[in-house]
């Protein structure tokens, strides 16, 4: 397999996790040793099935091949990344804030991902992966499959993207409407997740799948990965105070 090359989203400012200076991109966040987003390049630049790493960020790194000036939204910034590294059958996009990601979970997902042959792959952890870090905080799904969280990187094809820029745009638009959500997704599926809540067997990730897919116009496949650090985002001053204890205590 050729190696795949990598995107780094990193534009979105520090906010509430960096009182003294909230306009600094969150991936500069220092976290012991290293900054946010050079734990996330380390543990890409670990993995051999990774080729060039483009961030898209006022950001600097170690082993970072080119830097994006961000643009105002996330999508934007998913075109800006995806034109630098030009064609490619597949990309890894991956957030800036996980910094506990290790290389054999990169690994892991790239291959689970590109068995998929989907046009985007989308890692899934079971909560019962989950509990080496319970002081990380989750959300999770019930489904008839099993109970999950998401996580936070995607392999897609680029052509794809290109192709349904619109329905991505406005999947994203729509994420906390639920009105708008319910429309997109179809009320049906919808309908299942909450109740799923209760009774999970009335949800299946296949479901989900098959909705998404037809939103997007695509196949979408949820990919079931045992690395809970793919989901160990920081995104609030609890997940920040617990992932910089871990750091220096674990590694």
């Amino acid at each position: 397999m050729n190696k795949i090359n990598a995107v780094i989203m990193a534009g979105a400012p520090a906010g509430e996790l960096n009182p003294e200076d909230q306009s600094i991109s969150r991936a500069m966040i220092p976290l012991g040793p290293k900054t946010m987003v050079q734990w996330v390049v380390d543990a890409l630049r670990g993995s051999d099935k990774v080729g060039r790493i483009v961030a898209v960020g006022t950001v600097f790194a170690d082993g970072i091949d080119e830097v994006i000036e961000p643009g105002d939204s996330l999508v934007g910034n998913l075109k800006l990344g995806l034109k630098a590294l030009g064609s490619a059958e597949w990309v890894l996009v991956v957030s800036c804030d996980i910094p506990m990601l290790t290389p054999e979970a990169v690994e892991d997902f790239i291959l689970r991902a590109v068995a998929s042959d989907a046009d985007m792959a989308y890692p899934i952890i079971p909560k019962a992966y989950c509990n080496k870090h319970p002081e990380l905080r989750r959300t999770y799904l019930k489904t008839g499959d099993g109970t999950f969280t998401g996580g936070n990187m995607m392999l897609v094809r680029p052509e794809f993207f290109e192709r349904n820029w619109n329905e991505i745009e406005d999947a994203y638009a729509a994420r906390k409407q639920i009105i708008k959500l319910a429309r997109n997704i179809g009320l049906g599926v919808l309908a299942r997740v909450i109740v799923g809540q209760a009774l999970p067997f009335v949800l299946r990730v296949s479901a989900l799948e098959r909705s998404v897919s037809k939103m997007l116009g695509g196949k979408v496949s949820a990919v079931v990965t045992a690395y809970p650090e793919i989901g160990e985002d920081v995104d609030k001053p609890s997940d920040l105070a617990a992932v910089r204890n871990l750091l220096t205590s674990d590694r």
